[in-house]
């Protein structure tokens, strides 16, 4: 929500509890008044849904704008906004040196000028009178400004961060678990002595079970420093920015869900499985997917793994509880939530310093496997390449085309892209090209076969694979699925996999009663239409196809443990 300040050229962004999100002073940017207030207006219009980092983006391309205005001495007024301006602009841009003084890259080149293109056009539907003379912006003034592919990360890479944030889970966790220990008991502790234990209740009592500032501490800084200081005591207290990054990223990499929108989990993210017992699934929310209907960004995990999704979330809600106290209303039920060191605040960890937290955890996993490569030089490790968390959505995709043989259907699925030309530009590389070339290859030498006559020897049929199913039983065949020769594409959720074993008993019996009430209560409240076109199928099956198979002897008792069950999370 835009508000105005009392100067029209202060920009005021406002949350939904009435607090200023963000606040952006145009009269710094050093442009004439009327230009200003013209920019302004736009900017509070345009951009008053849009997200902070969007809301700084733009900020950031005006002062880009300034900077031009200023040199090029090219603005006196809203008269000299013109079509000619901005080819004056778009000149400037290509003599601006980059990093590696070669310039700006085009999808840059194309980032600034655009916002300015959207503040004008605002301007143009909401106050043309505000523009005296015409003023037009090239179409696609830098073609062919597809970026370059981001790196993409090996499974053995993949493993080895999943590895190194393993390892500093459980030292948190010990940790925190240990502080928990300490804070239940006015007595000594395993794990911790007497010193360790006066100086974790003691700050704890200072902060309200939070890490206060020093000055709050009675101890001074060098006693403390004997025990590693305040950073290192916080720990016994709640989860701290050392040891966020390694939950953040075994999180990432197991859902393959892209960095900002994970940075914002929830913490009642997740919801049981409709049908397996042991399986939990984890929602988030993602702004850009979707149009008009949101799609959810979902995946759900076996909790029977120790390090399964599940289990880290758990671990984080109850690391950050004492912080969720104190954090602002707006973040207090986000998941991914730091103590600063520089304002005292409890806020949700900003991207930037996110990442500056994965550069140390990838130094202090570095810092191990030497120790570990100088000890047992037999079984070295690799160390940690230099990574950003941007890296690991692609990354996830290119393991998943490149294992089932350039099966981009199944890419799409983990990223839960609604157009595969999307997915086509996350698996693009090397892989993806070897295995289209090896592809096209092998069609072509079957093509020629089919031509000259030439008869192949054929090809052996694969053996049945098993695999777990949603009632968490066997699949008696996982390649006889919808891809003949390849493991199913719904492998895990088809109700119509011919490999499907349904026991015929009174609890299997009651997780399809209950998951049957579910769709009818979602038919009685969604739009018929769209109830019709994803969930009409997957209720036709449960009541035509399976339900019947049941005898009625077993419908009251299975009743009964419907009552038992937990209760299955509400379909939109």
């Amino acid at each position: 929500m835009a508000m105005r300040d009392t100067g029209e050229n202060i920009v005021l962004f406002r949350d939904a509890w009435g607090e200023v999100a963000k606040r952006f002073d145009l009269r710094k940017l050093g442009l004439p008044d009327d230009v200003a207030t013209l920019l302004a207006e736009a900017f509070r219009g345009h951009h008053a849904g849009s997200s902070p980092d969007t809301q700084r983006g733009c900020y950031r391309a005006l002062r880009i704008f300034a900077t031009f205005a200023r040199e090029e001495d090219a603005i006196t007024g809203t008269a000299d906004l013109t079509s000619a301006l901005v080819g004056r602009y778009m000149a400037w841009l290509d003599r601006q040196p980059g990093p590696d003084g070669k310039g700006w890259t085009a999808p840059s080149k194309a980032n600034v000028l655009a916002v300015l293109r959207y503040l004008i056009d605002w301007t143009k539907r909401h106050a043309p009178e505000r523009l005296p003379n015409r003023i037009d912006f090239p179409y696609n003034p830098y073609p062919n400004r597809s970026p370059t592919p981001r790196p993409r990360l090996s499974e053995a890479v993949l493993k080895s961060i999943l590895h190194a944030a393993y390892e500093e889970i459980d030292e948190a966790w010990e940790r925190f678990e240990t502080g928990r220990r300490i804070l239940a008991t006015r007595g000594a502790v395993a794990g911790a002595d007497s010193q360790t234990c006066r100086f974790v209740r003691e700050i704890a009592r200072a902060g309200a079970g939070v890490v206060p500032s020093a000055s709050r501490v009675r101890y001074g800084v060098s006693t403390l420093s004997t025990r590693g200081g305040l950073r290192h005591l916080s720990g016994y207290l709640h989860l701290t920015l050392e040891h966020l990054p390694a939950f953040f990223l075994a999180v990432a990499v197991q859902t393959a869900g892209n960095p900002d929108p994970l940075r914002r989990l929830r913490r009642d993210c997740q919801s049981p499985h409709p049908l397996d017992e042991h399986r939990v699934m984890i929602d988030w929310g993602k702004p850009r997917a979707g149009a008009k209907v949101k799609r959810a960004q979902r995946r759900s995990f076996d909790r029977r793994r120790p390090y399964a999704a599940p289990h880290l979330v758990d671990r984080l809600i109850a690391m950050t509880a004492p912080l969720a106290a104190q954090a602002r209303v707006q973040e207090r039920d986000l998941l991914f939530l730091m103590k600063s060191e520089k304002t005292g605040a409890v806020r949700l960890v900003s991207m930037s310093t996110l990442g500056k937290g994965i550069k140390r955890f990838i130094e202090r996993a570095n810092a191990r496997i030497a120790i570990w490569n100088r000890a047992a030089p037999e079984r070295r490790r690799e160390p940690l390449p230099d990574f950003a968390a941007a890296f690991l959505r692609g990354s996830a995709a290119t393991q998943v085309y490149t294992a089932s043989q350039g099966d981009l259907i199944a890419a799409q699925a983990l990223l839960n892209h609604a157009r595969i030309d999307t997915t086509e530009h996350y698996v693009r590389g090397p892989e993806a090209a070897r295995i289209q070339a090896e592809t096209i290859a092998r069609a072509q030498a079957l093509m020629i076969g089919w031509v000259m006559g030439e008869n192949g020897a054929a090809e052996a049929t694969p053996a049945a694979i098993p695999a777990s199913v949603p009632f968490g039983h066997d699949c008696l065949n996982l390649l006889g699925g919808d891809r003949p020769g390849k493991p199913c594409s719904r492998a895990g959720a088809c109700l119509r996999c011919p490999g499907l074993v349904i026991p015929l008993d009174a609890g299997h019996l009651a997780r399809i009663l209950q998951a049957i009430a579910a769709l009818e209560d979602a038919r009685a409240r969604l739009d018929p239409a769209r109830w019709a076109m994803i969930y009409a199928e997957s209720y036709r099956i449960l009541t035509g196809d399976i339900l019947p198979d049941f005898p009625d002897a077993l419908h009251n008792a299975a009743r009964a443990i419907v009552a038992t069950l937990p209760v299955l999370p509400v379909l939109e």
